[in-house]
């Protein structure tokens, strides 16, 4: 089993970075938060959980605390079912995914696709004025990224964390781009760890997605964590009918045409510390 990129040092610096407090029990990274007197405190895919240890730490370290915990898989979901934790009504990550073996061929890789989605990347690349390329201009992607997002209603601000991210990652943040005379069609920001490379940001305008542009980024980013020796390429959250939300239904179709198979998660549990 990979360790999850909530699990790395580079991703606890980047949470220091914009805000959260680190703490560690063992080997697994822990995130709070204060409001007063009271903290807030997310565990995110512990590979392995030591449940009664974990339990006397927490009442040791966390007293006066609200603990959210996503299991990486169902036996620790269970177990800490068992330990007082309770079902929360939402995930904090993505708790569906769709995952690509790495270690196929990349004939396997094609044929593994949506017929569609081999000749969208065809058609994108018989256009002669168009470049795939990779960038390390964190600011010109941040900048488009949220450009993006504002024509599709999300006015949310999120530059600093975009950044911060990429520079927590350092040699394992990648940013791969379309382009052509114009500017940037689409783009994403891939962040890798020892063995996964993950889709965290993309976006594209409304000239790259009749280009269909991100489509060809995005296997642009799989070639290039397959070619750097990663073993899985994660497209980090589809669609789930456990918590629905309905905008995410149309990316989540663009991602599964790729292959891959559907990972799921047993979603987030909570505890009160007092």
């Amino acid at each position: 089993m990979f360790i999850d990129l909530r699990q790395t040092e580079s991703y606890s610096n980047y949470l220091k970075n914009i805000g959260w407090k680190v703490g560690k029990f063992q080997d697994i990274f822990l995130y709070s938060k204060k409001l007063l007197f009271w903290r807030f405190v997310k565990i995110q895919r512990p590979h392995e959980l030591k449940i009664k240890e974990f339990n006397d730490f927490l009442l040791k370290v966390y007293r006066f605390s609200t603990i959210y915990i996503e299991p990486n898989d169902y036996l620790q979901y269970e177990e800490l079912k068992k330990n007082g934790f309770k079902k929360y009504n939402s995930p904090f990550l993505p708790s569906k995914t769709i995952q690509i073996d790495l270690t196929k061929s990349v004939d396997q890789l094609l044929k593994n696709m949506h017929y569609k989605t081999r000749y969208n990347i065809k058609h994108f690349l018989s256009h002669q004025n168009i470049k795939l390329t990779k960038t390390s201009n964190i600011d010109q992607f941040a900048d488009f990224w949220q450009r993006c997002a504002r024509k599709r209603g999300m006015f949310l601000n999120e530059k600093k964390e975009i950044v911060s991210l990429f520079n927590s990652f350092s040699d394992g943040s990648t940013i791969h781009v379309a382009q052509d005379g114009s500017g940037l069609l689409a783009a994403i920001l891939r962040i890798s760890t020892k063995d996964v490379s993950y889709y965290m940001y993309a976006a594209a305008t409304n000239k790259g997605k009749k280009l269909f542009a991100p489509t060809a980024v995005a296997w642009d980013a799989i070639i290039s964590a397959k070619n750097e020796g990663k073993k899985m390429f994660d497209f980090e959250g589809i669609y789930d009918v456990r918590f629905p939300l309905n905008s995410w239904k149309g990316f989540s179709r663009f991602k599964k045409s790729f292959g891959g198979r559907e990972v799921e998660y047993p979603g987030t549990l909570w505890k009160l510390i007092l």
